[in-house]
Protein backbone atom coordinates (compact mmCIF):
# COMPACT_ATOMS: atom_id res chain seq x y z
CA UNK A 1 0.00 0.00 0.00
CA UNK A 2 2.80 2.42 0.89
CA UNK A 3 4.72 2.03 -2.36
CA UNK A 4 1.53 1.93 -4.44
CA UNK A 5 0.18 5.12 -2.88
CA UNK A 6 3.51 6.88 -3.35
CA UNK A 7 3.61 5.78 -7.00
CA UNK A 8 0.09 7.03 -7.70
CA UNK A 9 0.76 10.37 -5.98
CA UNK A 10 4.13 10.91 -7.66
CA UNK A 11 2.78 9.70 -11.00
CA UNK A 12 -0.19 12.07 -11.11
CA UNK A 13 1.90 15.13 -10.27
CA UNK A 14 4.94 14.13 -12.35
CA UNK A 15 2.98 13.22 -15.49
CA UNK A 16 0.94 16.42 -15.27
CA UNK A 17 4.12 18.48 -14.97
CA UNK A 18 5.75 16.50 -17.80
CA UNK A 19 2.85 17.39 -20.12
CA UNK A 20 3.33 21.08 -19.33
CA UNK A 21 7.10 20.91 -19.82
CA UNK A 22 6.86 18.93 -23.07
CA UNK A 23 4.56 21.58 -24.57
CA UNK A 24 6.41 24.67 -23.39
CA UNK A 25 9.45 26.51 -24.68
CA UNK A 26 11.70 28.43 -22.32
CA UNK A 27 15.42 28.80 -21.85
CA UNK A 28 15.57 27.06 -18.48
CA UNK A 29 14.35 23.67 -19.74
CA UNK A 30 17.81 22.14 -20.38
CA UNK A 31 18.92 23.07 -16.86
CA UNK A 32 15.76 21.63 -15.29
CA UNK A 33 16.16 18.47 -17.37
CA UNK A 34 19.74 18.08 -16.17
CA UNK A 35 18.73 18.52 -12.53
CA UNK A 36 15.87 16.05 -12.94
CA UNK A 37 18.14 13.42 -14.48
CA UNK A 38 20.76 13.96 -11.78
CA UNK A 39 18.09 13.18 -9.17
CA UNK A 40 17.40 9.76 -10.71
CA UNK A 41 20.00 8.40 -8.34
CA UNK A 42 18.80 10.31 -5.28
CA UNK A 43 19.99 8.26 -2.24
CA UNK A 44 17.06 6.97 -0.14
CA UNK A 45 18.87 7.75 3.10
CA UNK A 46 19.23 11.40 2.08
CA UNK A 47 15.49 11.59 1.42
CA UNK A 48 14.88 9.83 4.71
CA UNK A 49 16.97 12.35 6.65
CA UNK A 50 15.32 15.36 5.00
CA UNK A 51 11.78 14.05 5.53
CA UNK A 52 12.65 12.99 9.11
CA UNK A 53 13.82 16.53 9.92
CA UNK A 54 10.78 18.09 8.23
CA UNK A 55 8.33 15.85 10.11
CA UNK A 56 10.08 15.94 13.48
CA UNK A 57 8.61 17.93 16.36
CA UNK A 58 10.58 21.07 15.51
CA UNK A 59 10.38 20.60 11.72
CA UNK A 60 8.38 22.68 9.26
CA UNK A 61 5.79 19.90 8.99
CA UNK A 62 5.93 18.79 12.59
CA UNK A 63 2.33 19.85 13.23
CA UNK A 64 1.12 17.05 10.95
CA UNK A 65 2.38 14.38 13.39
CA UNK A 66 3.33 12.15 10.46
CA UNK A 67 6.69 10.94 11.81
CA UNK A 68 6.65 7.16 12.29
CA UNK A 69 3.39 6.86 10.34
CA UNK A 70 2.37 5.42 6.98
CA UNK A 71 1.68 8.96 5.71
CA UNK A 72 5.27 9.99 6.43
CA UNK A 73 6.60 6.92 4.62
CA UNK A 74 4.45 7.73 1.59
CA UNK A 75 5.82 11.28 1.56
CA UNK A 76 9.39 9.97 1.63
CA UNK A 77 8.84 7.50 -1.21
CA UNK A 78 6.92 10.05 -3.27
CA UNK A 79 9.86 12.47 -3.09
CA UNK A 80 12.28 9.65 -3.90
CA UNK A 81 10.58 8.45 -7.09
CA UNK A 82 9.14 11.76 -8.33
CA UNK A 83 12.26 12.78 -10.39
CA UNK A 84 12.40 9.37 -12.06
CA UNK A 85 8.76 9.39 -13.18
CA UNK A 86 9.00 13.05 -14.23
CA UNK A 87 12.15 12.61 -16.31
CA UNK A 88 11.12 9.46 -18.16
CA UNK A 89 7.55 10.73 -18.80
CA UNK A 90 8.91 14.08 -19.98
CA UNK A 91 11.19 12.36 -22.48
CA UNK A 92 8.36 10.13 -23.74
CA UNK A 93 6.00 13.07 -24.22
CA UNK A 94 8.62 15.14 -26.03
CA UNK A 95 9.04 12.26 -28.47
CA UNK A 96 5.46 12.87 -29.54
CA UNK A 97 6.60 14.79 -32.59
CA UNK A 98 5.76 18.41 -33.23
CA UNK A 99 4.20 17.18 -36.49
CA UNK A 100 1.62 15.18 -34.53
CA UNK A 101 0.90 18.20 -32.37
CA UNK A 102 0.42 20.23 -35.56
CA UNK A 103 -2.14 17.68 -36.78
CA UNK A 104 -4.13 18.06 -33.57
CA UNK A 105 -3.93 21.85 -33.78
CA UNK A 106 -5.17 21.95 -37.37
CA UNK A 107 -7.96 19.54 -36.44
CA UNK A 108 -8.98 21.98 -33.71
CA UNK A 109 -8.77 19.43 -30.93
CA UNK A 110 -9.64 20.93 -27.55
CA UNK A 111 -6.84 21.23 -24.95
CA UNK A 112 -8.29 18.23 -23.09
CA UNK A 113 -8.40 16.14 -26.28
CA UNK A 114 -4.85 17.12 -27.16
CA UNK A 115 -3.57 16.12 -23.72
CA UNK A 116 -5.36 12.76 -23.85
CA UNK A 117 -4.07 12.01 -27.36
CA UNK A 118 -0.52 13.02 -26.43
CA UNK A 119 -0.66 10.70 -23.42
CA UNK A 120 -2.04 7.99 -25.70
CA UNK A 121 0.81 8.43 -28.19
CA UNK A 122 3.39 8.36 -25.36
CA UNK A 123 1.65 5.69 -23.28
CA UNK A 124 4.44 3.12 -23.48
CA UNK A 125 7.06 5.56 -22.22
CA UNK A 126 4.75 6.83 -19.47
CA UNK A 127 3.93 3.28 -18.38
CA UNK A 128 7.64 2.51 -18.20
CA UNK A 129 8.16 5.63 -16.10
CA UNK A 130 5.51 4.54 -13.60
CA UNK A 131 6.93 1.03 -13.58
CA UNK A 132 10.44 2.30 -12.85
CA UNK A 133 9.12 4.52 -10.07
CA UNK A 134 7.15 1.71 -8.47
CA UNK A 135 10.10 -0.64 -8.75
CA UNK A 136 12.34 1.78 -6.93
CA UNK A 137 9.72 2.51 -4.28
CA UNK A 138 8.94 -1.10 -3.42
CA UNK A 139 12.61 -2.09 -3.29
CA UNK A 140 14.01 0.74 -1.16
CA UNK A 141 14.63 0.39 2.57
CA UNK A 142 16.51 3.44 3.86
CA UNK A 143 13.83 6.15 3.66
CA UNK A 144 10.91 4.10 4.99
CA UNK A 145 13.07 2.67 7.77
CA UNK A 146 14.17 6.10 8.97
CA UNK A 147 10.80 7.84 8.63
CA UNK A 148 8.57 4.90 9.58
CA UNK A 149 10.64 3.50 12.42
CA UNK A 150 9.85 -0.13 11.48
CA UNK A 151 7.11 -0.35 14.10
CA UNK A 152 5.50 -3.82 14.17
CA UNK A 153 1.88 -3.79 13.07
CA UNK A 154 2.06 -0.13 12.08
CA UNK A 155 4.92 0.94 9.83
CA UNK A 156 6.76 -2.30 9.16
CA UNK A 157 6.77 -3.17 5.45
CA UNK A 158 8.12 -6.17 3.56
CA UNK A 159 11.51 -4.62 2.82
CA UNK A 160 12.14 -3.55 6.41
CA UNK A 161 10.90 -6.97 7.59
CA UNK A 162 13.55 -8.61 5.41
CA UNK A 163 16.21 -6.42 6.99
CA UNK A 164 14.94 -7.20 10.50
CA UNK A 165 14.76 -10.97 10.00
CA UNK A 166 18.23 -11.00 8.46
CA UNK A 167 19.70 -9.01 11.36
CA UNK A 168 18.48 -11.62 13.89
CA UNK A 169 19.70 -14.53 11.79
CA UNK A 170 16.35 -15.88 10.54
CA UNK A 171 17.43 -16.11 6.94
CA UNK A 172 14.75 -18.62 5.97
CA UNK A 173 12.00 -16.22 7.05
CA UNK A 174 13.81 -13.35 5.31
CA UNK A 175 13.88 -15.39 2.07
CA UNK A 176 10.19 -16.22 2.34
CA UNK A 177 9.27 -12.57 2.83
CA UNK A 178 11.59 -11.64 -0.03
CA UNK A 179 9.82 -14.16 -2.26
CA UNK A 180 6.45 -12.64 -1.41
CA UNK A 181 7.85 -9.19 -2.20
CA UNK A 182 9.19 -10.45 -5.52
CA UNK A 183 5.86 -12.03 -6.51
CA UNK A 184 3.93 -8.85 -5.67
CA UNK A 185 6.44 -6.76 -7.58
CA UNK A 186 6.29 -9.03 -10.64
CA UNK A 187 2.48 -9.10 -10.68
CA UNK A 188 2.22 -5.33 -10.57
CA UNK A 189 5.02 -4.94 -13.12
CA UNK A 190 3.31 -7.32 -15.57
CA UNK A 191 0.04 -5.49 -15.02
CA UNK A 192 1.64 -2.14 -15.83
CA UNK A 193 3.42 -3.61 -18.85
CA UNK A 194 0.10 -5.00 -20.11
CA UNK A 195 -1.34 -1.48 -20.09
CA UNK A 196 1.14 -0.53 -22.81
CA UNK A 197 -0.64 -2.78 -25.26
CA UNK A 198 -4.19 -1.63 -24.55
CA UNK A 199 -5.41 0.71 -27.27
CA UNK A 200 -8.03 2.82 -25.54
CA UNK A 201 -9.15 4.32 -28.85
CA UNK A 202 -9.19 0.87 -30.47
CA UNK A 203 -11.31 0.27 -33.53
CA UNK A 204 -10.73 -2.01 -36.50
CA UNK A 205 -13.85 -1.32 -38.56
CA UNK A 206 -14.32 1.69 -40.79
CA UNK A 207 -17.25 4.00 -40.11
CA UNK A 208 -20.26 3.44 -42.38
CA UNK A 209 -21.84 6.88 -42.34
CA UNK A 210 -22.03 8.90 -45.55
CA UNK A 211 -19.57 11.58 -46.52
CA UNK A 212 -21.09 15.04 -46.58
CA UNK A 213 -21.74 16.24 -50.13
CA UNK A 214 -23.44 19.52 -49.31
CA UNK A 215 -21.97 22.46 -51.23
CA UNK A 216 -19.94 25.03 -49.34
CA UNK A 217 -21.17 28.58 -49.11
CA UNK A 218 -19.38 31.00 -51.39
CA UNK A 219 -16.41 32.70 -49.74
CA UNK A 220 -13.45 34.92 -50.47
CA UNK A 221 -10.62 35.15 -47.95
CA UNK A 222 -7.22 36.78 -47.85
CA UNK A 223 -3.95 36.20 -46.06
CA UNK A 224 -2.15 39.53 -45.80
CA UNK A 225 1.57 40.20 -45.40
CA UNK A 226 2.59 36.79 -44.10
CA UNK A 227 6.13 36.84 -42.74
CA UNK A 228 8.21 34.10 -41.14
CA UNK A 229 11.67 34.55 -39.70
CA UNK A 230 13.77 31.73 -38.25
CA UNK A 231 17.16 32.14 -36.58
CA UNK A 232 17.39 35.66 -37.92
CA UNK A 233 16.74 34.59 -41.52
CA UNK A 234 13.60 35.69 -43.37
CA UNK A 235 11.99 32.58 -44.86
CA UNK A 236 8.76 34.24 -46.01
CA UNK A 237 8.74 37.95 -46.82
CA UNK A 238 5.41 39.78 -46.74
CA UNK A 239 3.41 37.38 -48.92
CA UNK A 240 -0.29 38.04 -49.50
CA UNK A 241 -2.70 35.59 -51.07
CA UNK A 242 -6.43 35.57 -51.91
CA UNK A 243 -8.57 32.47 -52.26
CA UNK A 244 -12.18 32.06 -53.31
CA UNK A 245 -14.57 29.17 -53.21
CA UNK A 246 -14.57 27.00 -56.33
CA UNK A 247 -10.91 27.91 -56.97
CA UNK A 248 -7.65 25.99 -57.05
CA UNK A 249 -4.37 27.84 -56.64
CA UNK A 250 -1.02 26.15 -57.32
CA UNK A 251 2.16 27.29 -55.61
CA UNK A 252 5.43 26.59 -57.39
CA UNK A 253 8.98 27.28 -56.37
CA UNK A 254 12.41 25.75 -56.04
CA UNK A 255 13.33 23.60 -53.05
CA UNK A 256 14.01 25.98 -50.19
CA UNK A 257 12.04 28.82 -51.76
CA UNK A 258 9.63 29.01 -48.81
CA UNK A 259 6.61 27.07 -50.15
CA UNK A 260 6.15 24.80 -47.16
CA UNK A 261 6.75 27.58 -44.65
CA UNK A 262 4.23 29.79 -46.40
CA UNK A 263 1.58 27.06 -46.32
CA UNK A 264 2.27 26.44 -42.63
CA UNK A 265 1.94 30.16 -41.94
CA UNK A 266 -1.41 30.16 -43.75
CA UNK A 267 -2.52 27.36 -41.38
CA UNK A 268 -1.32 29.22 -38.29
CA UNK A 269 1.44 26.70 -37.55
CA UNK A 270 4.25 29.22 -37.41
CA UNK A 271 4.54 31.89 -34.73
CA UNK A 272 1.32 33.73 -35.59
CA UNK A 273 -2.07 32.02 -35.41
CA UNK A 274 -4.47 32.06 -38.34
CA UNK A 275 -8.02 33.36 -38.13
CA UNK A 276 -8.93 30.79 -40.78
CA UNK A 277 -7.57 27.77 -38.88
CA UNK A 278 -11.06 26.43 -38.13
CA UNK A 279 -11.95 26.58 -41.84
CA UNK A 280 -9.09 24.61 -43.35
CA UNK A 281 -7.51 21.17 -43.48
CA UNK A 282 -3.78 20.69 -44.07
CA UNK A 283 -1.67 17.88 -45.51
CA UNK A 284 2.03 18.62 -44.91
CA UNK A 285 4.88 17.60 -47.17
CA UNK A 286 5.92 14.80 -44.80
CA UNK A 287 2.60 13.77 -43.24
CA UNK A 288 2.40 11.85 -39.97
CA UNK A 289 -0.41 9.67 -38.68
CA UNK A 290 -1.51 9.98 -35.08
CA UNK A 291 -3.47 6.81 -34.40
CA UNK A 292 -2.58 3.10 -34.47
CA UNK A 293 -4.76 1.82 -37.31
CA UNK A 294 -6.19 3.10 -40.58
CA UNK A 295 -9.74 2.89 -39.19
CA UNK A 296 -8.77 4.90 -36.12
CA UNK A 297 -7.04 7.52 -38.27
CA UNK A 298 -9.97 7.97 -40.63
CA UNK A 299 -12.35 8.13 -37.68
CA UNK A 300 -10.28 10.63 -35.69
CA UNK A 301 -12.08 13.75 -36.94
CA UNK A 302 -15.50 12.33 -36.01
CA UNK A 303 -14.15 11.40 -32.55
CA UNK A 304 -12.91 14.93 -31.99
CA UNK A 305 -16.03 16.63 -33.36
CA UNK A 306 -19.43 15.03 -32.88
CA UNK A 307 -20.98 16.92 -35.79
CA UNK A 308 -18.72 15.20 -38.35
CA UNK A 309 -19.89 11.89 -39.91
CA UNK A 310 -17.91 8.73 -39.21
CA UNK A 311 -17.45 8.05 -42.92
CA UNK A 312 -14.28 5.97 -42.89
CA UNK A 313 -15.55 3.39 -45.39
CA UNK A 314 -16.54 6.02 -47.94
CA UNK A 315 -13.22 7.77 -47.56
CA UNK A 316 -11.25 4.51 -47.71
CA UNK A 317 -12.90 3.64 -51.03
CA UNK A 318 -11.24 6.67 -52.62
CA UNK A 319 -7.81 5.07 -52.30
CA UNK A 320 -8.65 1.34 -52.03
CA UNK A 321 -8.27 1.07 -48.25
CA UNK A 322 -11.60 -0.72 -47.69
CA UNK A 323 -9.87 -3.93 -46.55
CA UNK A 324 -7.16 -2.19 -44.52
CA UNK A 325 -9.16 -0.75 -41.66
CA UNK A 326 -7.30 -2.80 -39.04
CA UNK A 327 -3.85 -2.36 -40.58
CA UNK A 328 -1.41 -0.63 -38.26
CA UNK A 329 -0.35 2.79 -39.48
CA UNK A 330 3.30 2.13 -38.59
CA UNK A 331 3.32 -0.65 -41.22
CA UNK A 332 2.15 1.60 -44.07
CA UNK A 333 4.45 2.71 -46.87
CA UNK A 334 5.27 6.37 -47.48
CA UNK A 335 2.74 6.57 -50.29
CA UNK A 336 0.03 4.92 -48.17
CA UNK A 337 0.69 7.36 -45.33
CA UNK A 338 0.35 10.23 -47.80
CA UNK A 339 -3.00 8.90 -49.04
CA UNK A 340 -4.38 8.31 -45.53
CA UNK A 341 -3.31 11.83 -44.50
CA UNK A 342 -5.19 13.23 -47.52
CA UNK A 343 -8.28 11.20 -46.61
CA UNK A 344 -8.02 12.40 -43.01
CA UNK A 345 -8.03 15.97 -44.31
CA UNK A 346 -11.18 15.25 -46.36
CA UNK A 347 -12.85 13.74 -43.28
CA UNK A 348 -12.72 17.15 -41.59
CA UNK A 349 -15.17 18.56 -44.20
CA UNK A 350 -13.46 21.96 -44.19
CA UNK A 351 -14.03 24.44 -47.01
CA UNK A 352 -10.30 25.01 -47.62
CA UNK A 353 -7.65 22.40 -48.41
CA UNK A 354 -3.96 23.27 -48.02
CA UNK A 355 -1.82 20.58 -49.64
CA UNK A 356 1.97 20.49 -49.60
CA UNK A 357 3.30 18.05 -52.22
CA UNK A 358 0.36 15.76 -51.39
CA UNK A 359 1.06 13.38 -54.32
CA UNK A 360 4.87 13.42 -54.38
CA UNK A 361 5.25 9.73 -53.43
CA UNK A 362 2.28 8.31 -55.30
CA UNK A 363 2.03 6.20 -58.44
CA UNK A 364 0.16 7.46 -61.50
CA UNK A 365 -3.16 5.76 -60.66
CA UNK A 366 -3.13 7.10 -57.09
CA UNK A 367 -2.26 10.60 -58.31
CA UNK A 368 -5.22 10.47 -60.69
CA UNK A 369 -7.62 9.48 -57.87
CA UNK A 370 -6.34 12.24 -55.58
CA UNK A 371 -6.63 14.82 -58.36
CA UNK A 372 -10.19 13.70 -59.05
CA UNK A 373 -11.03 14.26 -55.38
CA UNK A 374 -9.44 17.71 -55.50
CA UNK A 375 -11.55 18.64 -58.53
CA UNK A 376 -14.68 17.24 -56.87
CA UNK A 377 -13.88 19.29 -53.78
CA UNK A 378 -13.65 22.38 -55.95
CA UNK A 379 -17.02 21.59 -57.56
CA UNK A 380 -18.59 21.59 -54.08
CA UNK A 381 -17.41 25.17 -53.71
CA UNK A 382 -14.21 24.44 -51.81
CA UNK A 383 -10.94 26.31 -52.22
CA UNK A 384 -7.58 24.58 -52.62
CA UNK A 385 -4.00 25.83 -52.34
CA UNK A 386 -1.41 23.20 -53.22
CA UNK A 387 2.36 23.28 -53.58
CA UNK A 388 3.94 21.21 -56.33
CA UNK A 389 7.13 20.81 -58.32
CA UNK A 390 5.21 19.26 -61.19
CA UNK A 391 4.31 21.91 -63.81
CA UNK A 392 1.96 19.50 -65.59
CA UNK A 393 -0.02 18.91 -62.40
CA UNK A 394 -0.19 22.64 -61.74
CA UNK A 395 -1.51 23.32 -65.24
CA UNK A 396 -3.95 20.38 -65.00
CA UNK A 397 -5.59 21.45 -61.76
CA UNK A 398 -4.98 25.12 -61.04
CA UNK A 399 -7.04 28.13 -61.96
CA UNK A 400 -4.06 30.27 -60.97
CA UNK A 401 -0.37 29.52 -60.49
CA UNK A 402 1.70 31.55 -58.04
CA UNK A 403 5.50 31.49 -58.09
CA UNK A 404 7.68 31.98 -55.03
CA UNK A 405 11.43 32.59 -54.95
CA UNK A 406 13.52 33.29 -51.86
CA UNK A 407 10.41 33.79 -49.76
CA UNK A 408 8.58 36.27 -51.96
CA UNK A 409 6.18 36.02 -54.90
CA UNK A 410 7.55 36.67 -58.37
CA UNK A 411 5.58 37.44 -61.58
CA UNK A 412 4.79 34.77 -64.14
CA UNK A 413 7.06 36.38 -66.72
CA UNK A 414 10.05 36.18 -64.40
CA UNK A 415 12.87 34.01 -65.75
CA UNK A 416 12.73 31.61 -62.79
CA UNK A 417 8.94 31.29 -63.08
CA UNK A 418 9.29 30.34 -66.73
CA UNK A 419 11.96 27.78 -65.87
CA UNK A 420 9.65 26.29 -63.24
CA UNK A 421 6.85 25.98 -65.78
CA UNK A 422 9.25 24.33 -68.23
CA UNK A 423 10.30 21.82 -65.56
CA UNK A 424 13.90 23.02 -65.50
CA UNK A 425 14.00 23.85 -61.78
CA UNK A 426 12.50 20.77 -60.19
CA UNK A 427 14.41 20.64 -56.88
Amino acid sequence: MTSGSATVLAGVVAIGLAIVLANSKWKGKPLLRGVTQALYGLPPVVVGVVVYIALSKDGVLGSLNWLFTIQGMIVAQTILIFPLILGVSWTALERVSSDKRDVLRVMNATPKQRVLLEIYCARRGITNAVLLGFGRAIAEVGAVLMVGGNIAGKTRVLTTSVVLETSVGRLDVALQIGLILLIISLLIAFGLQFLQYIRFFERQSLGLESVSSEPFENFNISWKNLEVEKDGVSIVKSCSLDLSGNEIVALMGESGSGKSTLLRAMCGLEKESSRYAHRLAFVPQNPVLVMDSVAMELGLASRLHDYLPDAGMNLASVCNFEEKGNQRTDSLSGGEIQRVAFLRALSMNREILILDEATSELDGASVERIEQEILSFKERGGGVVFATHNPYQAQRLADRILFIHEGTFIPENHEIAQQLLDGKRIG
